[in-house]
């Protein structure tokens, strides 16, 4: 599983990369905190910073690549925040702390 996560981080960040490279003012990386049948997880976005209010409406229902590496159905939205915030729910927060922690 770890090896998944690795993977799956390398893969965001190479999408981000690709995707600032093209105009880095219009894309910005965002994580969501979302409820799936599974419980709680996490899932990484890049969006255009003009169309954030409507990818985040979009998720609901969708299934969604998640930190656990799976793509999972949105049963609801909790927290959207950019890439560098903390999510308020503190085992979410540790999720997501332990995913980061990956990069190092």
């Amino acid at each position: 599983m770890r090896i998944a996560m690795i993977f799956t981080t390398i893969l965001f960040l190479s999408v981000i990369s690709s995707v600032f490279a093209e105009d880095k003012t219009d894309y910005i990386p965002y994580k969501c905190h979302i409820e799936t049948a599974n419980g709680p997880n996490i899932a990484l976005f890049v969006w255009d910073k003009k169309q954030v209010v409507e990818e985040q409406s979009a998720l609901l229902a969708a299934h969604v690549p998640t930190i656990s590496n799976e793509r999972l159905l949105v049963k609801r939205v909790i927290e959207c925040i950019t890439e560098d915030k903390k999510f308020k729910d503190k085992f979410v927060r540790q999720l997501d702390e332990q995913r980061t922690d990956l990069d190092d």
